[in-house]
């Protein structure tokens, strides 16, 4: 799998973005910006770049804010992309430069169309620290009419460099950084049980274990500088090592969830965890007990009970359950039947069916008041 050529990473490491574009000899970039993103004082690093900047898109975006993106692309004279913001963000950029460069609409390429024609350079600037998008050949879009999430998997989806500066994550409110570290926390813990998991996969998903607990914790309670940018390092981590190895029923569950309600990604994933940990045990019990005795905890439900612990105390308990009693309806069969669809089903420690589906879905529910 390729990797961004280029990483900086540290304290007001964005400051240095002038200095990689004239490395690679970028002139022109395109900015694509979370609106969220666009308001926070960190920005004002950025403020050459962004006066011109593309933000017209929400949490999870659409192709049609993706047509958008191309047409203001193609629009100027370009020769790069600035993608600033989580993974919707960073995602969205990332399919831009692809369509741009290749023709057609974007849907082509997730209706298995080819690229042919390498992008121009995309420059990762992550300001949470879940997805890993920025070290990520995957994109994910949303067919809203379905409604439905959408992935691509492409090489030429890889963005050139990365810069990871943990400054921009202290503008995120507890519940988002509880939210997308508690993603980052999941792709190793799924990682680590996978069934495609080998010897050398949870050695590096041991190690990112051993930081992961702690970091949360300080980062949620106290935005801890330090603590936000290893969280940042994990995310970025842990991107480079799910896709040898999948994931599993949780996120599997999160993306369907997530095009019906437009829930946070992050929040989607918390939601499913804890259930989902519970159901797959019985068939990777050895593995999950190294990874809590990696982290810490006695054997024996320490682990989702600090995973609990995180949830409520975070804020994000009452944020999911708000967000649930929003919808009058869910149907629990067609999120479920859409999760058996997702490419980490075959990693899944466990084998799973629609009924036993429904069945963490209604659990999950159940935990959250729903």
């Amino acid at each position: 799998m390729t990797t961004p050529r280029k990483l900086i990473s540290g304290r007001s490491s964005v400051s240095f973005l002038p200095e990689l574009l004239k490395e690679l000899n970028l002139k022109t970039p395109f900015v694509v910006i979370d609106p969220k993103v666009k308001k926070a004082n960190f920005i004002k690093q950025l403020s050459d770049f962004c006066e011109n900047s593309f933000d017209d898109f929400g949490t999870n975006p659409t192709f049609a804010q993706v047509s958008d993106g191309v047409l203001l692309f193609r629009e100027g004279e370009y020769d790069s992309i600035i993608a600033v913001g989580g993974g919707s963000a960073i995602d969205l950029a990332k399919v831009v430069g692809l369509t741009a460069a290749n023709g057609g609409v974007a849907e082509d390429y997730f209706q298995g169309k080819k690229a042919e024609i390498q992008p121009v350079p995309v420059v990762a600037v992550p300001t949470t620290c879940g997805t890993g998008a920025e070290s990520s050949p995957f994109a994910v879009i949303m067919s809203p009419d379905v409604p439905k999430k959408r992935g691509i998997e492409s090489s030429f989806l890889m963005p050139t460099a990365v810069i990871l500066d943990p400054e921009s994550l202290v503008s995120l409110d507890r519940v988002m950084i509880a939210a997308t570290g508690m993603d980052a926390f999941t792709h190793i813990l799924e990682s680590h049980i996978s069934r495609k998991a080998t010897a050398l996969t949870r050695i590096v998903s041991k190690g990112l274990l051993c930081s992961v607990r702690e970091s949360l914790e300080k980062a949620v309670k106290d935005k801890d500088i330090s603590a936000l940018e290893t969280l940042q390092s994990i995310a970025f981590t842990a991107r480079l090592l799910y896709p040898r190895t999948g994931l599993s029923i949780a996120h599997a569950l999160s993306h369907p969830l997530g095009a019906f309600t437009g829930m946070h990604h992050g929040l989607a994933v918390a939601m499913f965890l804890e259930a989902s940990m519970k159901f797959n045990l019985p068939s990777c019990t050895d593995s999950f007990q190294e990874a809590e005795k990696v982290m810490g905890f006695s054997c024996g439900g320490g682990l989702l009970s600090w995973v609990r612990s995180i949830i409520e105390e975070s804020g994000m308990m009452a944020e999911i359950s708000d967000y649930l009693a929003s919808f009058h309806s869910l149907s629990i069969e067609r999120i479920a039947s859409e999760a058996l669809e997702s490419s980490n089903i075959p990693s899944n420690p466990r084998k799973i069916g629609l009924t036993e589906t429904c069945e963490i879905i209604n659990e999950s529910l159940a935990d959250f008041g729903r």
